[in-house]
């Protein structure tokens, strides 16, 4: 986040924040805080992120998912925090932290550190307003050239440096403007209507998704692909890139939490069927000594099978299989035992080495059945013999997952989105429990069907009409309209869908945001198992 932006978006959350309660603190995954705030009537999540790259800061409806157990973090700053107002607050907006006056005695101080995360503290920050020096306008070319410009004037940020050296390149006029602009800030803000007057702020996007702001318009010359879009005030474009950003992370994350046993048991079988292939050439080998062995066997008439040779080369003779008679054939033998013994020897390892390759051939074939089966996303996970077992309430609580399992189907869209549909009323309830508050619930119209839910990696993420279509099918075929060539199904978010309290499980109030009209086909469901 540029500097210039957190200090314009820290004038727009001193209105918005001051007087706003605590509720709870949540940390949905390390150096990422969600701040529950109740203000004018409604709850609202700040949602930080500490970083030195990519730090977030932005205000949002929406509320990450939360592990199951509070971390110690989050018990320490709700032990401290939560149920306190939000006083107005100090900023340092050059090293983008931001402090605010909790209503204890003593007061204490909640710091959101860009950099560093969000702690609290009893003394007043002593960085508190601080503010930078800046050079005068005409100097900025002399500035901008000099190799210790951010050690001297930390407020000229490298997208800072940028778009002044362009505009100095076109018109030096408009740099220094920009320059002044920037240092005489925002003044006085205490009000909506001061808020009102501060003017746009510019959001670009690219490919579709939001990338960056900024507090000025970026000059041509380096906006490359990114597209301009003007927007009335820092919040919005704040929260437009961080629900973005953000929930994709976390999806990312959760989606490689979930993927680690399945990567890690196809490796281990991949290893397993690399060994049997070692396994079956040296398997091969000893089945290919039978040959030597009937060479030898055939013979012993004209040797002295009580010798120990180090080796022994014979002319083969007719009706060997394998050999080709008349050419001389060299065998290494074991120069410990006779050469009848090593015959029998050798007769002995290829009995064995048959009877081994046949089991190898029906133990491969199962781990490539298996193999193939991860690679889908099908059947359970093979654990390890050094895995720990469970017990008590661990166990159970893992058995009564696996059985929640069974009653839940799981596709993936051709555009790679994962659905989910219940394969009954409990399946229905249950895939609720397991998505998030944007992703979309699914339901045919006007009588009963299969629930399904798609899920969005963040939201607003633009979902393709295939996936949309394909999602509607699923539900389709899974409803009353089943033998009709069509189908009616409407969709809603999924903090639009409420369960029923009382009533039976899969019963649900849904607010509908739109509807489908889509051909049925049945074969749809097999093809998107395979995806998965």
């Amino acid at each position: 986040m540029e500097a210039h932006f957190f200090r314009r978006l820290c004038v727009e959350l001193s209105v918005h924040l001051t007087g706003a309660r605590i509720e709870k603190f949540f940390e949905p995954a390390p150096d990422t805080t969600t701040i529950v705030i109740h203000r004018t009537g409604r709850k609202q999540n700040l949602l930080f992120q500490a970083g030195r790259r990519f730090p977030l800061l932005f205000l949002s409806d929406k509320r990450p998912v939360n592990p199951d157990n509070p971390s110690a973090k989050s018990m320490w700053l709700r032990k401290y925090a939560a149920g306190k107002r939000l006083g107005t607050p100090v900023v340092d907006w050059c090293n983008r932290r931001i402090a605010f006056p909790l209503t204890t005695t003593p007061v204490t101080w909640l710091v959101l550190d860009l950099c560093n995360g969000v702690f609290i503290t009893k003394e007043e920050p002593d960085w508190a307003g601080f503010e930078p020096a800046w050079c005068e306008p005409e100097d900025l070319p002399q500035v901008l050239a000099s190799s210790d410009v951010w050690s001297k004037y930390p407020q000229l940020t490298p997208p800072l440096r940028k778009a002044l050296s362009a505009l100095i390149h076109d018109d030096p006029m408009d740099a220094q403007a920009l320059f002044v602009d920037l240092e005489y800030g925002y003044g006085t803000v205490e009000t909506q209507e001061d808020l009102d007057e501060l003017g746009e702020v510019y959001l670009y996007i690219k490919d579709g998704k939001p990338t960056d702001a900024y507090v000025w318009p970026l000059p041509e010359a380096i906006r490359g692909k990114r597209v301009e879009k003007p927007v009335s005030t820092a919040i919005e474009a704040a929260t437009a890139i961080g629900e973005m950003r953000l929930f994709a992370e976390l999806a990312q994350a959760e989606a490689s939490i979930t993927a680690k046993p399945v990567v890690a048991a196809l490796k281990r079988t991949k290893k397993t069927i690399a060994r049997l292939n070692q396994e079956k050439d040296r398997l091969e080998r000893m089945i290919a000594g039978q040959q030597q062995a009937v060479l030898l066997q055939a013979s012993l008439w004209q040797i002295d099978a009580d010798r120990k040779l180090p080796s022994i080369t014979l002319t083969v003779p007719e009706g060997i299989e394998g050999l080709v008679a008349g050419e001389e054939c060299t065998i290494t033998l074991d120069p410990r035992k006779s050469i009848r013994e090593n015959m029998a020897h050798l007769f002995k390892q290829a009995t064995r080495g048959k009877r081994g390759i046949n089991m190898l051939a029906e133990r491969r074939q199962v781990l490539e059945m298996q193999y193939a089966r991860l690679q889908r996303g099908e059947g359970e996970v093979p654990k390890l013999q050094t895995e720990k077992k469970l017990k008590g309430g661990a166990l159970k609580r893992q058995q009564k997952q696996q059985a929640k399992d069974k009653f839940i189907q799981r596709f993936r869209s051709s555009d790679g989105f994962l659905m989910l549909r219940g394969r009954n009323a409990q399946g229905n309830h249950e895939i609720l429990n397991r998505v998030s508050s944007y992703d979309l619930w699914f339901h045919a119209e006007d009588g009963p069907s299969a629930h399904l839910v798609l899920h969005l990696d963040y939201p607003d993420q633009q979902i393709p009409e295939q996936t949309l279509n394909e999602a509607a099918i699923l539900v389709g075929v899974k409803s009353w309209q089943r033998e009709d060539e069509q189908a009616s199904i409407m969709f809603a978010r999924v903090k639009n869908v409420r369960k029923i309290k009382g009533a039976a499980a899969g019963k649900v109030r849904a607010e509908a945001e739109g509807s489908l009209l889509v051909k049925l086909n049945p074969e749809l469901e097999e093809t998107l198992k395979s995806n998965m």
